[in-house]
């Protein structure tokens, strides 16, 4: 089974979005994938209108997708926590497939495609043989970029990563978009 996280949004209508996120999970699941939703098990046992224990289930849900071979987007507007996963999953190369409206559809996919490399000292960075598979009506796959790092720089530039996306800003002056 391919593990595939769930990507919708969480805040707004807080019941409605659950049951959807459950929906879709449902929908995956009779597709013989593997659905990951942070926002339909995290809120279980945390708090999301905390501010400090919605950044820790963020955090979490950014590293359980990283396990993820496929990221499914849903909805009609991307709201915060979403963008910083979509930009991890550009980041990490991960297929996506997005479902709603064009318009929705086309935003997703310009954060996918902007998504990119922390430019720090001493990375050599080259473009990989295999590109990230994409679907739902969207154009061309984002590059996957091959890193060469020590061990202590992957993990100092996932650590930053992650921070920077459960403080809401991800990429933010660090990251480059692909047409920058």
């Amino acid at each position: 089974m391919k593990m595939t996280y769930i990507c919708s949004q969480c805040r707004g209508d807080y019941e409605k979005n659950i049951i959807k996120a459950q929906e879709y999970c449902l929908e995956a699941m009779n597709e013989g994938l593997l659905p990951i939703a942070p926002h339909v098990y995290f809120t279980q046992f945390i708090d999301d209108t905390n501010k400090r224990e919605r950044m820790k289930g963020l955090k979490a849900g950014l590293q359980l997708l990283r396990y993820c071979q496929l990221i499914r987007v849903y909805g009609c507007e991307v709201s915060s926590g979403m963008r910083g996963e979509i930009q991890l999953a550009g980041v990490l190369g991960i297929e996506i497939e997005v479902y709603g409206t064009p318009e929705f559809i086309e935003r997703v996919m310009e954060i996918y495609h902007k998504a990119a490399v922390v430019q720090v000292p001493d990375l050599n960075l080259e473009p990989a043989a295999a590109t990230a598979g994409i679907s739902a009506g969207a154009s061309a796959a984002a590059p996957v970029i091959k890193i060469d790092l020590e061990k202590t720089q992957a993990c100092e530039l996932v650590h930053k990563i992650e921070e920077m996306a459960a403080g809401g800003t991800l990429f933010t002056g660090v990251l480059r978009g692909a047409t920058d």
